[in-house]
Order: C-alpha cells, then sequence, then structure tokens
C-alpha cells in the first residue's frame, strides 16, 4: 500500500484512549505517511466497519469489542485462538487477519522490570475476562509455575481454566481457581490485577495487598499517577507498576504485524507518559 496509511482504535468508548499519542509518536520516529485516529463503534457496527479499515491499513480492538472481533477476523492468529479475544487486525489480501497483542504485550511489560519475573512464578490473578486471558495466555509461554485465578463469578473463572487447558504452550503452568479470595494463602510473586476496578475513581480496590503474601504487583489498569491500587501497594513498601507499559509494549507489537517493523519503544513510552500527565520517562 503507498501514500498515507489510515489506522484506528474501535472500541466503546474510545475518548479516553492514549493510542494516537503513542502511535503518531512512532510514525514520526519511523518517518512513516501514517495517522491512528479514535474510532467510537457500536457492537452491531463492527462487522462493517472491520473490513473496511483493515483496508485502510489496521487497527486494534478494545473493550467490549475483542471477543467479537476473535469471531470476525478471517485469519486468527494463534494467540487469538488461545485467549477468543482480538485486539489486533490488518488486512491480507480480501481477507482480514488478527491478533492478540496483549499477550506479548503484558509479558514484555514484565520482563522489562527489574523487581518482577514469570519464569517459575506464582501468580495470583484477579480476574476472568478477556484481559486476564491474554496474562494466563503470557504467563504459560513464559513458564510460571502456577497462576490462580480469583474471580467474582466462579464459572467464569473456571470457564478460562478449562478453555486454557486446551492450549498446548506452556502446558507445565499449573492453572487453579479461588473459590474465595480468603483461598489465596502463601506467598505470591506477583498479583496482577485484570480486572475493570480502577478505571472510576470510586471503584473499590481489587485486592486488600494486606491479606497476601506478595513481592510485586501488576495493575493492567492505568492512571495519570498510577491507580489507587498501585498506590496502595507502594504505601505497603511493594514494588508495583500499572498498565502503562503493557500498553505500549502490546502497540509495539501492533505495529510490526501491520508494517513489520521495529518498533521505538523509548519515544513511544515517552509520548504515553505525557500523554497520561506524568511528562517524560
Amino acid at each position: 500500500m503507498t501514500g498515507s496509511r489510515l489506522f484506528a482504535l474501535l472500541g466503546w468508548p474510545v475518548e479516553h484512549s492514549l493510542s494516537p499519542a503513542i502511535h503518531g509518536a512512532a510514525f514520526r520516529e519511523l518517518g512513516i505517511d501514517a495517522s491512528y485516529v479514535l474510532l467510537p463503534v457500536r457492537e452491531e457496527e463492527l462487522n462493517g466497519v472491520l473490513p473496511a479499515v483493515a483496508r485502510a491499513g489496521g487497527g486494534n480492538i478494545t473493550v467490549p469489542h475483542k471477543e467479537s472481533a476473535a469471531r470476525l477476523v478471517d485469519r486468527p492468529a494463534d494467540d487469538v485462538r488461545r485467549t477468543g479475544a482480538c485486539n489486533c487486525f490488518w488486512a491480507e489480501g480480501d481477507e482480514v487477519a488478527g491478533d492478540n497483542t496483549d499477550v506479548g504485550g503484558f509479558r514484555a511489560a514484565v520482563e522489562a522490570w527489574q523487581e518482577a519475573r514469570l519464569p517459575g512464578s506464582r501468580i495470583l490473578l484477579l480476574g476472568a475476562g478477556g484481559a486476564a486471558r491474554a496474562v494466563v495466555a503470557a504467563c504459560r509461554d513464559a513458564g510460571a509455575e502456577s497462576v490462580e485465578i480469583w474471580n467474582r463469578t466462579t464459572r467464569r473463572a473456571r470457564d478460562l481454566v478449562r478453555s486454557s487447558g486446551d492450549a498446548t504452550a506452556g502446558s507445565g503452568t499449573a492453572l487453579s481457581v479461588l473459590e474465595s479470595r480468603w483461598d489465596a494463602v502463601g506467598s505470591y510473586d506477583l498479583v496482577v490485577n485484570a480486572t475493570s476496578l480502577g478505571l472510576e475513581p470510586d471503584d473499590p480496590l481489587p485486592l486488600d495487598l494486606t491479606d497476601v503474601e506478595a513481592a510485586a504487583v501488576f495493575d493492567l489498569v492505568y492512571g495519570r499517577d498510577g491507580t489507587p491500587w498501585t498506590r496502595h501497594a507502594g504505601g505497603l513498601g511493594l514494588p508495583a507498576r500499572d498498565g502503562l507499559e503493557m500498553l505500549v509494549r502490546q502497540a509495539g507489537l501492533s505495529l510490526r504485524r501491520w508494517l513489520d517493523v521495529e518498533p521505538p519503544i523509548g519515544p513511544m513510552l515517552d509520548a504515553a507518559r505525557s500523554a497520561a500527565g506524568r511528562g517524560e520517562g
């Protein structure tokens, strides 16, 4: 494809997203004639919009459409099949291809963090939605020892374990469901929040960290000064990170899918921090 390319984030809502700033920084750094826009799309519109945007360049999918997109793409990558969610798409000939870059984005964000690790680790995962499925896949790929899942709806957590058990990669990772958060006992190398708690200012904490023994805390939610949960962790002296770097890392993987380029992670991180009101790191 020659000339200016158009990429878009499809979701409902999307106005809060930092993705235009992140991808804009990447396009400038790489000298690529492209733009990235926010496109609010309702569920019933997705089937028509997805192929049109794919032909223009490609894009990303955010809540609440990731699972629907996984069913709509013609060529789902392995991580789409494993998680049942698609957050990245592009055109291959007349067909729409899709991937789940949240899997690699989470793994890369943890690997870039000195205070945390995935190989051989014991992980407590909060949540059982699409984001949690990506975390489970990443933990299995990295060779985590175990992932214990707590979700307010136990049935959904069991469904996650059941569907994840079909995957072949990282099959040595033990997956289990906690019937109650009080069943989280012992010490964890990493506690991960993959719920939406923290998006709204009056949300309760995903978990009171005084109830568990944790070495590090990772919140997939992000905010200007971290999140209430990462600040709660910091008050207890625990190393904690929010989801900003994961957002950037998955964006970098999306760039690779669309354009076959090496993503400029440094400038992308600086742009994300600036757009989030943190200033450049």
